[in-house]
């Protein structure tokens, strides 16, 4: 195995990872619930997380080597894996949360920026298909974690990342710096960062808030339970089935794409068509692979972390502002709204 091979190869498995761990809380929290008697504790746990992965995503646009960061990012999240798996109390399983975080968010930047740089050419469709892992780690943590006893889940995953490590031993160091890191370059790169954080704002909120408004509807539970699970596949299929094709035009094909989402959003507001909504995934899928691809080739590796950056508040900030509405029933109104501010920085960043 070469080693362009071996290091993308590594990377689709630490992206596979970082879904693995980003889905784990939803899978396990029933069980820490009802083994450390928590709830109202687990907003430690994100917050955490999230200080964490803020920091790591600092940290890895100050580290050029990536050896041996990265294989001992992945060692440290084994160790967090363990160290939740064999909590004796949730104090452990924060504080692992935090720990763990900065080990994410290091591998969030860096093992997208690797295959980046081992595919120059073909980057856009690179960076869609190993992101495709990410989806299917999310996919896969709750069933791994509901179908084995969770505690054993957690120190096979831990087993797993040991082995991510060993793949990613001698990654090189980062290459790409598209000129010094200034106030006019981050100018430039605003419209696709702003659009990288609607993107994860609107995708986090349908995540959030689609299962809420369903039931407000009088839709089943298990029925939204299963269109959310589609959601997720859908996102996860879209960036395999349309990476080549947005890789002819990247930002014209994303606003193309974009521009389409919103018939579903607008949608979605006719309750007959609200079970719709895991649709709108076919049309977002590829703009967080190919965003990543377009901020690298342009401005380098530095502004990269931006994305991480713009990613979190969105995250964030998206589903808390649906707390502001006046009811559920506004919840449509909410994505269309997210998703033509999207569309207008695409918009913008096809023209810087």
């Amino acid at each position: 195995m070469n080693a362009t091979t071996r290091y993308t190869l590594a990377s689709l498995i630490l992206l596979f990872g970082l879904g693995f761990f980003v889905a784990t809380p939803g899978a396990v929290l029933p069980f820490w619930r009802a083994e450390f008697g928590i709830l109202g504790e687990m907003a430690a746990f994100f917050n955490l997380q999230l200080l964490g992965l803020l920091l790591g995503v600092g940290l890895a646009t100050r580290l050029r080597r990536r050896h041996p960061v990265v294989p001992l990012s992945a060692a440290v999240l084994a160790a967090a894996y363990l160290a939740m798996g064999l909590a004796p109390s949730f104090a452990w399983v924060v504080a692992a949360a935090g720990v763990g975080g900065v080990a994410q968010g290091v591998l969030n930047v860096h093992a997208n920026g690797l295959v980046g740089e081992l595919h120059p050419r073909t980057r856009v469709l690179m960076l869609n298909r190993v992101n495709a892992a990410f989806g299917v780690g999310a996919v896969v943590a709750p069933l791994w974690l509901t179908w084995l006893p969770w505690r054993l889940g957690f120190v096979l995953a831990a087993l797993g990342w040991l082995a991510a490590a060993g793949m990613a031993w001698g990654a090189p160091e980062v290459r790409e710096r598209v000129g010094r890191l200034s106030l006019g370059l981050l100018r430039r790169a605003l419209p696709l960062l702003g659009a990288v954080g609607l993107y994860v704002a609107v995708e986090a909120s349908i995540s959030a808030w689609s299962g809420t408004y369903l039931t407000e509807l009088g839709y089943p539970v298990r029925l939204a339970g299963a269109l959310l699970a589609g959601y997720w596949l859908l996102l996860t299929a879209s960036r395999l089935g349309l990476a080549r094709w947005v890789a002819a035009d990247p930002l014209g094909r994303l606003y193309r794409l974009t521009l389409a989402s919103l018939a579903v959003l607008l949608a979605l507001a006719w309750p007959p068509l609200a079970p719709l909504f895991p649709l709108v995934a076919v049309f977002y899928g590829p703009i967080f692979g190919t965003s990543f691809a377009a901020l690298q080739g342009r401005f380098g590796q530095e502004l990269t972390a931006g994305m991480f950056y713009a990613a979190a508040v969105g995250g964030t900030l998206g589903p808390a502002l649906f707390a502001a509405l006046p009811g559920p029933r506004w919840i449509p109104l909410g994505f269309v709204v997210l998703g033509a501010l999207l569309l207008l920085a695409l918009r913008r960043a096809r023209e810087v």
